[in-house]
């Protein structure tokens, strides 16, 4: 089962907003914050602010939690943590007075909901937001969240048809319906999440049953192979149908399109929605009929980056990954803009660019970083050698000019924080020493490759600890 919230309300005292003003305090909600809280509402999106529609629901919410931020007794603002699942976290309505925006005071809000999401064990920790909101980005980039979906919020005019051509789904196709959405395009483009208005759980194969038993997952053909299919759920406002999962065969994407909007026809809505990722799909939609207004956007984050193990952090893994094979990503962004751009291109002008404007250019930074060493070497054999054992560094293992600190004849390199050697001049010639292991005379080429071979086996027992 889920956690469930205590009847414990913990009050989380963060630093004031301004001298001699009252701290912000950051508390479970209560029933008498409600008006003051949708004053609050009043003043957001022009008025339009759904919460004065879920807030008796966000407060009756046993297995989620509801935070109210007030100054002195006035409360300034709101959060809710909601849980989809067990493990699985959702921040939403993250709300402040527009008065008091500036000040530093949704950054102390986020904390503490943050915090509280922390208590709950979370398994995964997500939220969304418009692709437009600067300060909701930079919340969760600096809290360690990623982006995991790119999609596009759309509506489309509900639209009666005589017959449909999809078929609901039953528990009997559960292996197929299941199979089907692993393996597509929309479910790797959302991260195997699905939007429904602005909220993604997870479709997991509990989730896909939950909504085939309600009748919300279509397939198309109605007989044989399944060629498409569409998978809805209803908002948390009005109930209105939104389509969070759209895949399959271009004739499959129109029929599916049409038959969602068609069941929302008969509901007697007037309309229906689609949160569906950028690309083929959504474009596909807005064609068929989700084409009321211009798109959305909307993007979710989660916390930590999927599939990455070990101590270093992502953004020092990347960035390694990256300086090792600049080179070859220089050549692909190149290969990329000769094809798209007009006019013909000299591609040696077009890689420049790329390494000026696109890429970090390691090897000049290198180049740069070494130079006070490098022209301490008495000949040209010397330096070129200190070359060939530095920019083995960046190739080999992504170490950047920030990693190596250069004295007035040595220069030494750190991996991730660690000193691994330095490499000095003497007057017989360049020597490595390592933290581990004995040092090495480089005065010629084999030289060099045996102190590359020793360098690569004191990174590889650092890294294994």
């Amino acid at each position: 089962m889920p956690p469930r919230r205590t009847g414990t309300r913990q009050k989380m005292k963060l630093a004031p907003t301004q001298p001699g003003e009252p701290k912000l305090v950051v508390r479970r909600a209560r029933s008498a914050d409600r008006e003051a809280v949708l004053d609050i509402a009043k003043s957001t999106w022009g008025g339009s602010d759904y919460l004065p529609l879920v807030w008796d629901r966000w407060l009756a919410d046993k297995t989620g939690v509801l935070l109210t931020a007030t100054l002195g007794d006035r409360p300034v603002g709101v959060s809710k943590i909601t849980v989809f699942g067990p493990g699985e976290i959702w921040l939403e309505g993250l709300r402040l007075h527009p008065d008091l925006r500036g000040r530093g005071l949704t950054k102390q809000i986020n904390r503490a909901a943050f915090r509280e999401a922390m208590k709950l064990k979370p398994r995964s920790i997500r939220y969304a937001t418009g692709v437009d909101n600067a300060i909701s980005r930079h919340l969760g980039e600096v809290r360690g969240f990623w982006l995991v979906a790119r999609t596009k919020w759309m509506w489309g005019v509900a639209r009666k048809r005589r017959s449909l051509a999809s078929r609901p789904a039953r528990i009997g196709d559960m292996d197929r319906v299941s199979s089907f959405v692993k393996s597509s395009s929309c479910y790797e483009a959302t991260s195997g999440l699905y939007g429904i208005g602005w909220k993604f759980p997870e479709l997991n194969r509990r989730r896909i049953r939950k909504l085939v038993k309600q009748g919300s997952v279509l397939i198309y053909p109605k007989r044989g192979r399944i060629e498409g299919m569409a998978i809805y759920d209803y908002g948390q406002v009005d109930r209105d149908i939104c389509l969070g999962f759209l895949d399959g065969a271009p004739e499959a994407l129109r029929a599916l399109t049409k038959d969602v909007l068609a069941i929302a026809a008969r509901r007697g809505d007037p309309d229906a929605s689609a949160m569906l990722p950028v690309g083929p799909v959504a474009d596909a939609a807005f064609k068929y009929g989700f084409n009321k207004t211009a798109p959305g956007r909307a993007i979710v984050f989660e916390l930590g980056a999927r599939g990455h193990t070990g101590d270093e952090p992502f953004e020092s893994l990347l960035s390694r990954t990256l300086r090792a094979h600049e080179s070859e990503a220089a050549d692909r962004i190149t290969d990329l803009l000769l094809a798209k751009a007009p006019g013909r291109l000299v591609r040696q002008n077009v890689r420049d660019f790329v390494m000026r404007h696109v890429l970090p250019d390691t090897e000049r930074r290198i180049s740069q970083a070494a130079r006070s060493f490098g022209d301490q070497l008495p000949n040209f054999e010397l330096r070129t050698l200190a070359r060939g054992f530095l920019l083995h560094l960046v190739t080999k293992h992504g170490l950047g000019a920030e990693s190596l600190r250069a004295g007035k004849r040595s220069l030494s390199f750190r991996h991730l924080g660690t000193k691994i050697g330095s490499i000095r001049y003497e007057a017989a010639g360049l020597t490595l020493t390592l933290i581990s292991g004995p040092s090495i005379r480089i005065t010629e080429r084999k030289h060099l490759e045996n102190a590359k071979e020793a360098v690569d086996r004191a990174i590889a027992a650092l890294a294994a600890g």
